[in-house]
């Protein structure tokens, strides 16, 4: 990855090492673009991986991506960067092209490398020439307030070399060798270029053993001229020595003595039939018998490793066995049985060695196969093709319970994990496979068990899922039938509530049925039955309906009562009172009660003419002046336009004067009683508290004086 600029129709590039890389006018600084609207520290790159932020340390004329100024942004393959009217493109791979390109050839890397001394060679022509290339070392001189300091997160990780040898300074250009072959690696961007002596042939190296290679093999010539020497030794010695004699000093002839066989045969019967010191006996009168033939004292040799490595067969000394074996078929004077026997035992050996090899390997497979259980079942396979009758086999078969419980252990683990999660489907297959390899017969239950829930579980996890998809549709019928199947466990609490939930969701629509039955039957008039409903399912939201419908129906019951009675302003007063006692117009009783006062009102004019007929009556039938004025009032309240009361009061007023103005003449006859009655006659006649009722109690306190 590289930032890619053109400058005097070249294509330049500069590749991004992994961690920071500064770019400003300042010489110090990694990308190093020497011009006024170039801070002195512009920004900051900071390579991780294969991702690339860009950060602007508080720069004058600031940093742009892509034509947006930005504080923090990441780099994408061809994006544009912006700094102070020059533009560098971000390059991810390392062909050319795009908008730089202009057709040039591929761009030649500019490696960044401390200052070089003045005794180096010149470097690379720059496209800045005003300022000297950047040093990838920190800054020498503190910033100056024009810029931001540098974000310590961007700075980039020590180098460490890896399977290499290094010479020189972490941070210096390094002598690295690898395979014979020298190489110069900057640390920074991590580019190496091979090096060798001038006009030197090949390539130097290091390794001696190269430098080994090209030299003869003295050593193994050594040891064939040693071999050769100990074979001629050896065979020399075989034939040259002196051959044992008999009691009488004559050489027995080893290829007919038939005793001798017979001992060493009956010797190696004791031998197979696990008789070791029986068949010892026998092989030692033998070799008394005669010294001559080696089969018995090799056998005897062979019997003693193997009654010392007993049934351990690595410590039996199976090179020594070998020998006294393969001795033993080329003895001559060995038995046919003898010879079978070597044979035998060398095809054990060989078949040992094999089986205790397939043991130790499949052993060493077991350290590698930790937490792999389809590995170990592998190694299991391997350990029950040994057979019993070797000791590997004999190995192996008390191995197996280890490898069993390695395996039920991890299939074991799998299932519970799954358990644990919840995901039941997952759980019993791996507590079926585990089962097979535990022993134990409680254990066996116990998963067993585990299975039973497991496979309950998964079954109702989907009842439970069912069932909660048909509650969020509102159809209770599904889960109301299906989660009692749901026993005691994981998930019968949340069946139950679930269950409950329902229960209570079809409560308070049941509710609400009643509710909306018992506000019809009131709304229509039809309270005793409403309060009845109300009452059964003590339904709170209407508990005051009762109180209503016999507020009502009292005031309208003395409405009825007062008309029958004639006394209308009490059937009006009780009719207004029951109105606004249920202010729903739509409802029965607010429209009854309505109905009984408007139609009380409509016969206004009809009881007006009623009172004033009566008030007629009372004056001139029955010389109650009083009464009259009362009912003519009763008859102007319910019809003021009533002409007939308006003339009776008139008729009462001018009575009550022409009363007084005859009582003022008697007063000044003087006859005080006569004009006492008459003031107290045109008192009954006045209208109470007006002027006349006022002056005539007046003469008459003054008559009782």
């Amino acid at each position: 990855m590289r930032l890619v600029a053109m400058s005097g129709g070249q294509t330049l590039s500069f590749p991004l090492r992994q961690g920071s890389t500064i770019i400003g006018r300042h010489s110090t600084c990694h990308i190093c673009i020497p011009a006024k609207t170039i801070s002195r520290r512009h920004c900051q790159c900071y390579v991780d991986g294969d991702k690339v932020a860009i950060r602007d340390l508080g720069s004058s004329h600031g940093t742009y991506v892509n034509g947006s100024r930005v504080e923090r942004a990441e780099l994408r393959d061809g994006d544009v960067l912006s700094l102070g009217g020059f533009q560098l493109r971000f390059d991810l791979g390392d062909a050319p092209g795009g908008a730089f390109a202009h057709g040039a050839g591929a761009p030649e890397d500019i490696v960044v490398t401390a200052q070089p001394s003045p005794t180096d060679a010149p470097q690379a022509a720059s496209p800045f020439p005003e300022e000297p290339p950047p040093a990838p070392t920190d800054f020498p001189e503190s910033p100056t307030g024009e810029e931001t300091p540098v974000d310590q997160s961007f700075m980039p990780a020590p180098y460490t070399p890896h399977q290499e040898t290094t010479l020189g300074a972490a941070m210096q250009p390094q002598l690295i060798i690898r395979d014979g072959r020298w190489f110069l690696r900057d640390p920074r961007t991590g580019r190496e270029v091979e090096i060798a002596p001038t006009g030197g042939e090949g390539v130097l190296t290091t390794r001696p053993d190269l430098l080994l290679a090209r030299r003869p093999n003295v050593r193994l010539l050594i040891a064939a001229v040693a071999a050769a020497v100990v074979c001629v030794v050896a065979f020399a010695a075989f034939f040259l020595q002196p051959r044992d004699t008999g009691q009488n000093g004559k050489i027995l002839d080893e290829q007919i003595d038939e005793e001798y066989n017979r001992l060493v045969d009956a010797g190696i019967d004791d031998f197979r039939a696990k008789k070791p010191k029986e068949a010892q006996e026998k092989f030692a009168a033998a070799i008394r018998r005669n010294r001559t033939i080696d089969t018995a004292r090799h056998l005897t040799q062979f019997t003693a490793l193997v009654v010392t490595a007993g049934d351990d067969f690595e410590k039996l000394n199976r090179d020594e066995a070998e020998r006294y074996l393969k001795s033993i078929q080329n003895t001559r004077g060995s038995s046919e049985k003898a010879r079978a026997f070597a044979k035998e035992k060398l095809r054990w050996l060989d078949d040992e060695k094999t089986q205790l090899d397939l043991y130790k390997d499949a052993m060493q497979a077991v350290k590698t196969a930790e937490g792999n259980d389809d590995a170990l079942l592998k190694v299991r396979s391997t350990l029950q093709t040994l057979s019993p009758d070797f000791y590997a086999g004999r190995k192996a078969k008390a191995d197996i319970p280890k490898i069993d419980d390695a395996i039920a252990l991890i299939r074991l683990a799998r299932a519970d994990r799954a358990k644990a999660e919840f995901k039941w489907a997952d759980a019993v297959p791996h507590y079926n496979d585990a089962l097979p390899f535990v022993r134990e017969a409680a254990r066996r239950a116990e998963i067993e068990k585990l299975i039973a829930d497991c496979q309950r579980y998964a079954s109702e996890e989907e009842i439970w899922k069912h069932a909660k998809e048909a509650f969020d549709k509102q159809d209770y019928r599904t889960p109301r039938n299906d989660l009692p199947q749901i026993k005691p466990g994981l998930y019968y609490e949340r069946a139950q509530k679930l269950l409950k939930d329902i229960a209570g969701i079809e409560e308070a629509q049941a509710a609400q049925e009643h509710e909306k039955e018992a506000s019809l039957l009131y709304k229509n008039g039809a309270g005793p039955k409403a309060i009845e409903l109300v009452k059964q399912y003590k339904i709170l939201k209407l508990g005051h309906i009762e109180e209503r419908v016999k507020r009502i129906e009292d005031l309208l019951a003395a409405g009825r009562k007062a008309e029958e009675a004639k006394d209308y302003r009490a059937a009006v007063q009780a009719y207004e009172q029951a109105v606004p006692v249920e202010p729903d117009a739509e409802n029965d009783y607010n429209r009854r009660s309505k109905q009984l006062l408007d139609a009380l009102k409509a016969r206004f004019p009809q009881i007006a003419a009623e009172y004033a007929d009566a008030s007629n009556r009372a004056v001139a039938v029955d010389g109650n002046p009083r009464e009259a004025r009362r009912l003519a009032d009763l008859a102007l309240e319910f019809d003021p336009k009533n002409e007939k009361a308006k003339k009776i009061l008139a008729n009462l007023e001018r009575t009550a004067k022409n009363l007084a103005n005859e009582a003022y003449v008697l007063k000044t006859e003087p006859n005080r009683a006569a004009a006492l009655e008459k003031y107290q006659r045109a008192l009954d006649y006045a209208a109470p508290g007006t002027p006349l009722s006022q002056s005539i109690l007046q003469e008459i306190e003054k008559l009782k004086d």
